[in-house]
Formats: structure tokens, C-alpha cells, sequence
């Protein structure tokens, strides 16, 4: 399956997964007044096309200093940015993920332009060459009037998030959340396997998305709750469970993005044919 496929997959996977807490679902809208799965699926399509060029720009920098890709890639990553907020008519739905998606393939594709076959270990190393120094220039030495979430947090917490998993190449992903995963599908089926694993990042990842509307405290509401319900004893329970969680995260008027993109990005790397 063509790499732009298995990236539109993944997205559509996570947005139609039900239920999930506070996020948009076939159920409803989560915590999100301005989006539904129907703006999920416009911006999915829109951000399709781009994921071919990341991973061909990545491809075509056999012998370009991995800097001057990453800006490469950046501005590739602006162009969708820009098609997704047209298309959404200014929401953002996945601004988050068309950053790692940008970086990831670009990675891939310079990778499959180097090696017949490709392992995690060398994905990782070259995610991290793309993205190194990222936090220092993008959070610690960038001067902001508008900050994303990711930026409040590092400003408040030191904690760099999304930028910090970039810059040392996704451990949250290729050390936690894949193993994790692919753990699960030799348990049950797919759709449990993928509830299960968003519940294990929640509990385990730094979500901005979180820290924007509840901040600290609920950032470690999320996480304990989450490490809660991995407890469950019979899985048939499972459903009913994350039915009272998105209640409670409604109520509370969060939602967990960031964990979201990172479930998409975990699914997409189990299907890569290395």
C-alpha cells in the first residue's frame, strides 16, 4: 500500500475508533464544539497528498545536511497546514500530526533512498539527525506573540512535549506505544488492541491538548485515570468503561489530541512494510 494510503488510514482509524474520551468519535464530538467526524474526514483528505511529498522530499535529500531538510519538509508541512485550515474552514484538526507525519516520512523516504530494507533503529536515528536542536530553536531561543499549545506548556512547565519526542525520535512510539500495540493484537482484535493502546499513551504521554484546558492537575487526571481502566479485568467491559471516561472528560471540557496523533502515528508504523 502507497505511504499517502496507509497515513489517510491511520487518521480515518483514529477518528472512527468508538468510543474514545473527549475526542471526536461516530458518537459524538468529544469535548469539541467546533468539529465533528465529518470535519475529520474533509481534513484527512486534504492532508493526503501531502504525505507523498513529504516522503518524496525526503527521498530526493540523499546528500542534503538534515537541517536544511527539516526546513524542507517545515514548509511542506505550512503548504498542507494551510490546505487543512481551508478545508475545516479554520479548525484545527490535525496541525499536531502533519509535524510528525512530515518528519517521519521524510525519514523514510531518505531511508529507502539508502537501504533496501529498513529497520526501526535506523528510523529512529534518522528522525532524531532531522530534528536535532529542535527544541532549542524552536521553543527556547523563538519569540512568540501567538503560542500553540505545545509552547504554553514549555513555557510553563519546561516540559517540551511533541518537540522533545521529535528531537530524540518518537521513543513514546517505537519504545512504548508500537510494542504495546502489537502486545495487544496477539490478545484481541484490532479495535480493542487500538482503545487499549490510546488509554496506554494517555497515561504514559506529556498531551498539550490537555494542558491547554485543564493544565497540570489534569493532565494527571488523564494519566491516572487512564492507568485506571488498563486495569480492567473483562475486556467486555471495556466499552462501558470508556463511555463514563468520555462523560468525565466532557464534563471537565478536555480532550487528549496529542495522545490521539500519537495512536494514528502508532498504527501507521505497524503497517509500514520495512
Amino acid at each position: 500500500m502507497k505511504i499517502e494510503d496507509l497515513a489517510y488510514n491511520s487518521l480515518i482509524k483514529e477518528v472512527e475508533l468508538t468510543p474514545k474520551p473527549g475526542l471526536v468519535d461516530r458518537n459524538n464530538n468529544g469535548s469539541h464544539r467546533d468539529m465533528n467526524i465529518e470535519t475529520f474526514y474533509n481534513s484527512s483528505k486534504a492532508i493526503k497528498p501531502f504525505i507523498r511529498m513529504f516522503y518524496e522530499c525526503g527521498k530526493g535529500a540523499l546528500h542534503v545536511e538534515p537541517k536544511i531538510l527539516f526546513q524542507k519538509l517545515r514548509q511542506i508541512g505550512k503548504k498542507c497546514e494551510k490546505e487543512m485550515f481551508l478545508t475545516t474552514k479554520g479548525v484545527n484538526t490535525h496541525k499536531g500530526i502533519i509535524f510528525s507525519f512530515a518528519v517521519i516520512c521524510g525519514a523514510i523516504g531518505i531511508l529507502r533512498a539508502k537501504y533496501k530494507n529498513i529497520l526501526f533503529e535506523q528510523l529512529q536515528s534518522e528522525i532524531q539527525e532531522i530534528c536535532k536542536d529542535l527544541v532549542k530553536n524552536d521553543l527556547l531561543e523563538s519569540v512568540k506573540q501567538e503560542m500553540s499549545s505545545g509552547e504554553k506548556l514549555y513555557k510553563e512547565t519546561k516540559q517540551a512535549g511533541i518537540r522533545d519526542e521529535a528531537e530524540n525520535g518518537y521513543p513514546i512510539i517505537f519504545e512504548q506505544s508500537l510494542p504495546f500495540y502489537l502486545k495487544q493484537k496477539e490478545l484481541y482484535n484490532e479495535e480493542i488492541a487500538l482503545k487499549l493502546t490510546l488509554l496506554f499513551i494517555m497515561s504514559r504521554a506529556t498531551d498539550s491538548n490537555i494542558f491547554a484546558r485543564g493544565g497540570l492537575k489534569s493532565m494527571e487526571f488523564v494519566k491516572a485515570r487512564s492507568k485506571k481502566l488498563l486495569e480492567i479485568r473483562d475486556i467486555k467491559n471495556l466499552d462501558k468503561e470508556l463511555l463514563k471516561f468520555d462523560e468525565e472528560m466532557i464534563s471537565r471540557n478536555l480532550t487528549a489530541g496529542g495522545s490521539a496523533d500519537l495512536l494514528c502515528l502508532t498504527w501507521f508504523l505497524s503497517k509500514i512494510d520495512f
